[in-house]
């Protein structure tokens, strides 16, 4: 019998969206069948349809669940800054650069999602808004507790500069987007005072 015969519902469904993240992130969402997603993670395809009835069940799955853990690492990322002392909305430039520069970076999971359209419906798309609201949220939440003017649209503008600086610092393969949407952010957080 195969270890993935052994997995509970829960580890079978922890396997499948490690397999999702990895998979979908790396050749998009398009490029993947189920049966890429079965080889990836061990777990039959009767166990996977069993789970997840449909890819697009399955894509819905993962969306959600890397919401959860980018926000989780974004926010660590960013708290570790705070409490080193750095301005926190910087920070998050920094942690981007970190992440792109990291072996198989392709921008955020979300926009190249969304990019997808005959891929995603509109489930999809209201998890992928979502997610970029959630994250506008926490930037304003930034921007409100250091003291900036505006920070609700404040916040939106440093979130159109990290999508753009992910985007770019994707096709590009460079960090230099990222350090330049810095550079824009530092003016705009003087501007604000």
């Amino acid at each position: 019998m195969s270890p993935a015969a052994t997995f509970d519902d829960v580890s079978a469904r922890a396997a499948v969206l490690r397999s999702a993240a990895a998979v979908f992130y790396a050749r998009g969402i398009a490029g993947v069948g189920m049966v890429d997603i079965r080889d990836d993670s061990g777990v039959s395809l009767r166990r996977l349809y069993g789970l997840y009835p449909s890819k697009r069940d399955l894509v819905a799955a993962w969306l959600t669940a890397r919401h959860t853990t980018w926000m989780a690492w974004f926010e660590g990322a960013i708290e570790r800054s705070r409490a080193a002392g750095e301005e926190p909305l910087l920070a998050a430039f920094d942690a981007i650069a970190e992440w792109a520069a990291s072996p198989g970076y392709r921008g955020c999971a979300f926009v190249n999602s969304a990019a997808e359209t005959t891929e995603i419906d509109e489930t999809h798309r209201r998890i992928v808004a979502s997610h970029k609201e959630g994250m506008l949220e926490y930037l304003g939440a930034l921007a409100s507790a250091g003291g900036y003017a505006r920070p609700d649209r404040l916040g939106r503008m440093i979130g159109v500069l990290l999508d753009g600086a992910m985007a770019e610092a994707a096709v590009l393969s460079s960090v230099e987007p990222i350090a330049a949407a810095r550079d824009a952010a530092s003016l705009l957080l003087a501007a604000s005072r």
